[in-house]
């Protein structure tokens, strides 16, 4: 005897919410979001390490990577997509891809998201850091092996608080401060007041 047709029914919409499932699992924006899960996970796995072992680095490589591809393609479309991308990006050292990182935070600043301005700010000072110039606003920290210690990088004493403000940027005493806080004993540590880690020498 046949089954009744609400069993049918069921089943069938049962597998079509489960087809939908899988198929937003897999879309771009999702993979975009699962990475810039993952960047913050590496964050935090290296926060109280000095030196940046080569498996996070190559997985930040992979990562950067597939976003690009995804960006290539046209797969972000949101100003959360783009804020993802960018920030998978500017994890990196490539100058391609901070130029990108630069370029899709300022997107995503434009279309709402106003984290984008910091992660904006982090891939111009990246750059200059990268080029041997004082940074611009004070996103990048270094370690100094001799000190053993945690230093700001040297920024550019033109730069005005009220332009780190209007980046996302605190203001130079609140940078100093982490800067305290990042040498403090790990017991006693507590979270930066920047977005991503800071840079090993």
């Amino acid at each position: 005897m046949p089954p009744p047709l609400k069993s049918k029914k069921s089943k069938f919409v049962c597998s079509w919410i489960f087809a939908a499932m899988v198929v937003a699992c897999a879309s771009p924006a999702a993979k975009l979001s699962r990475m810039y899960d993952d960047v913050h996970k590496d964050a935090a796995e290296q926060s109280h390490s000095t030196r940046e072992p080569s498996e996070l680095r190559a997985r930040r490589d992979s990562r950067a990577a597939k976003a690009r591809e995804i960006v290539d393609a046209g797969g972000a479309q949101s100003a959360t997509d783009y804020l993802h991308a960018a920030v998978i990006l500017v994890e990196t050292d490539s100058d391609e891809n901070l130029a990108l990182a630069l370029e899709l935070a300022l997107k995503s600043a434009e279309l709402g998201e106003d984290k984008g301005f910091r992660v904006a700010a982090e891939a111009t000072d990246k750059h200059l850091v990268k080029l041997g110039m004082h940074q611009r606003y004070g996103t990048q920290y270094t370690y100094e092996h001799v000190l053993k210690a945690w230093r700001l990088y040297p920024c550019d004493p033109r730069t005005t608080d009220a332009e780190r403000q209007a980046m996302g940027v605190p203001p130079m005493a609140k940078l100093l401060e982490a800067e305290a806080t990042l040498n403090a004993p790990t017991s006693k540590r507590s979270d930066p007041v920047f977005l991503t880690r800071p840079s090993g020498s």
